[in-house]
């Protein structure tokens, strides 16, 4: 028993992943104070860094909160918690952990848990470190949902963003705004000036949007020179007016492209949630209440008072 747990020990030292192995029987849950870990392996020292002396005992690590802990408490009662579910399943366990290692590092872990069967009554506990993982997914969720010439919402995360808005107007009964927003005449400033003025001019515009809105309000980048705007705001007035702010903004500027000036204006198509509207029936309303706007000319806001 003793060669085969020297061999057990040997083989946790080769791994090339952090581990530890942890005793878990009647007497230590009964005994307070006494050392949960029994062992961990270099890969341990040399990712997480916490040496067993730093480790709290059983009954600290117990009766510390979890959002009050220290980096070492956290990750004692972390692991207790994988091992008392591995008692009661004798099966593996796995989960998601984020902990300050001893260099002073935040990293993300895959943890699985498994029954030793070299000896009785001890887990073992690996950590796959995942944090670069964990951040190129996070990354990629942010691109999937950014757009990546303006840096404002995308279609994809608007049509989320809207059916969330839908659902809420629904179980509340407060209501919200949904504006198209397009600059006029968009296609002769490419033609002319070409296409990197007009991105420029693109990235000038949402600027100019932002000013006018709040934190809560969603500015996406719907296709080509067309934004939309989401505002939790139900009455159609003063919406208008905080949207004005940005229309008149983009009127006042004076865009400028190596040696030329020029102005913009836009249209904006504004129209609020009525009760039955999906997404895509407050989607249709808007965008054909900019349509009326273009058809007199461009530069104007149009209200929709269809309802």
């Amino acid at each position: 028993m003793e060669g085969d747990l020297e061999n057990f020990l040997h083989i946790l030292d080769c791994l090339p992943v952090a581990a530890m192995v942890m005793m878990f029987n009647e007497d230590s849950l009964r005994e307070p104070g006494r050392q949960s870990i029994v062992y961990v392996n270099q890969k341990y020292h040399q990712l997480i860094g916490y040496p067993l002396e730093l480790m709290p005992s059983h009954q600290d690590g117990m009766v510390v909160a979890p959002s009050e802990a220290q980096p070492q408490e956290k990750l004692l009662l972390f692991c207790r918690s994988i091992g008392q579910q591995l008692r009661e399943t004798q099966d593996s366990v796995q989960a998601r952990l984020q902990v300050r290692c001893g260099d002073g590092d935040e990293r993300d872990f895959q943890v699985t848990g498994v029954s030793c069967t070299v000896i009785q009554d001890h887990y073992l506990i690996t950590f796959q470190e995942v944090t670069r993982f964990t951040a190129e997914i996070e990354q990629l969720k942010q691109q999937s949902e950014i757009d990546q010439l303006t840096g404002v919402f995308n279609q994809h995360h608007l049509l989320r963003r809207l059916t969330a808005e839908v659902e809420r107007a629904q179980s509340s009964g407060t209501g919200f705004t949904l504006m198209m927003f397009d600059l006029d005449f968009f296609k002769d400033v490419n033609d002319h000036y070409g296409h990197n003025c007009g991105d420029q001019v693109l990235i000038t515009t949402v600027d100019i949007i932002r000013t006018a809105l709040s934190g809560v309000d969603c500015l996406a980048r719907w296709n080509g020179a067309d934004f939309v705007v989401l505002m939790r705001e139900d009455n159609p007035g003063i919406a208008r007016q905080v949207i004005q702010k940005a229309w008149q903004g983009v009127r006042a500027h004076t865009f400028c492209w190596q040696d030329s000036t020029f102005a913009m204006t836009t249209t904006v198509g504004l129209t609020t949630y009525r009760r039955g509207d999906t997404p895509e029936s407050i989607l249709d309303r808007a965008d054909l209440a900019l349509k009326r706007g273009k058809r007199v000319g461009g530069d104007f806001i149009f209200v929709d008072d269809s309802g």
